[in-house]
């Protein structure tokens, strides 16, 4: 059963949960927000330029100020949020691990029941499929065999008629003329269906030539009685078999640009931030800290 209890399409849809607790969270953390609303109206008194100490104590003590209330929103944040996060937990752990019998949600995951199906159903359909191109590819070779040698009788009966045409117009006795000029229009009869032979084989040969071509979908496609239907299509698929081998500057251009400066961060700790590299900046420099 796939809705074992019932839900229909009037259910509270995520958007309505995600109101409601936005609601809640706005009625029982009012004060909380009230602070933030406070520190953010004295964050607009303070100097963009600080230029006395008594404009550093202010912005120092805002800062700390801004931090114990960040520290306390996380805290609250995390408090309300349990709860929900481990319900989610055990709502995935749940039927993912019911999906995870049948089908494998991510590449890497171990194969669910149906993916050791899927992949005996292409080791059956691909010999099928390469049986059905070679039994194409042989008929389309017999074909233009075929084609071939129905051109080369065309071209015989076409030799042989001129030869009887130019037979006939030599004789000179009206006996002999007659006999020549009917064995030249039998010949040229004989040559005209060695034409349309040679025609006919031509277009079977075209066809079987066509039919090699074929797409896998459309050699495979097949609907059992009970309706369903099976195909095949071509695949994509790029797999790392050794990384060393890999063309890194290829690569380098799809890197999203936080993996690559995460692979940079990586290189100046190993370096001790003291290393420079083209395009980059590395080292330290002096941060205002207040505690």
């Amino acid at each position: 059963m796939l809705n074992p209890r019932g839900l229909g399409d009037n259910q509270p849809t995520e958007v309505n949960y995600a109101a409601e607790e936005a609601e809640r969270l706005r009625r029982d953390y009012a004060e909380t927000a009230r602070t933030v609303d406070e520190l953010q109206a004295r964050f607009d008194t303070m100097p963009e330029e600080i230029t006395s100490d008594e404009e550093k104590a202010q912005v120092a003590a805002l800062i700390k100020d801004m931090r114990d209330a960040s520290k306390r929103l996380e805290g609250y944040r995390e408090l309300e949020k349990m709860p929900f996060f481990r319900r989610s937990q055990g709502v995935d752990q749940f039927f993912f691990g019911l999906a995870d019998r049948l089908f494998r949600r991510n590449r890497k995951d171990r194969p669910g029941a149906a993916d050791t199906l899927q992949d005996r159903l292409t080791v059956y359909d691909t010999k099928l499929l390469r049986a059905e191109q070679e039994k194409r590819r042989r008929e389309a070779e017999e074909a233009a065999r075929i084609a071939r040698a129905k051109a080369a009788a065309e071209e015989e009966a076409r030799r042989k008629a001129e030869e009887a045409r130019l037979a006939a117009e030599r004789a000179r006795k009206p006996d002999t003329a007659a006999a020549k000029a009917e064995a030249a229009r039998q010949a040229e009869e004989a040559a005209s269906a060695a034409s349309v032979d040679r025609l006919v084989a031509q277009d079977v040969a075209d066809a079987a030539r066509i039919e090699t071509y074929s797409r896998p979908a459309e050699i495979m496609r097949q609907r059992g009685d009970d309706g369903i239907l099976t195909t095949m299509a071509r695949e994509n698929y790029a797999e790392v078999l050794d990384e060393a081998l890999l063309d890194k500057a290829a690569l380098w251009p799809f890197i999203s640009i936080d993996a690559k400066e995460k692979a940079l961060r990586a290189w100046a700790r190993n370096t001790g931030f003291r290393q420079q590299m083209a395009g980059a900046a590395i080292g330290d420099r002096p941060k205002s800290r207040v505690r």
